[in-house]
């Protein structure tokens, strides 16, 4: 089964953090929490959204 991982580092940010899930629509309330917590952005723009969904890799492990 194909998981998808995201790296804030991916996306030019000084942060070592790593999640994955199943799907897109299940990693990217964990990149939103994230991003709120760690970097005090409280809501992504169009901008922001497509440099993440750019930025997630589907991979077989």
């Amino acid at each position: 089964m194909a998981k998808y991982k995201f790296k804030c580092s991916d996306i030019g940010m000084d942060c070592k953090f790593t999640s994955s899930a199943a799907s897109k629509e299940e990693l990217m309330p964990k990149i939103t929490e994230h991003a709120g917590k760690a970097h005090n952005i409280t809501e992504m723009n169009d901008e922001l959204r497509k440099k993440v969904n750019s930025a997630v890799k589907k991979s077989l492990f």
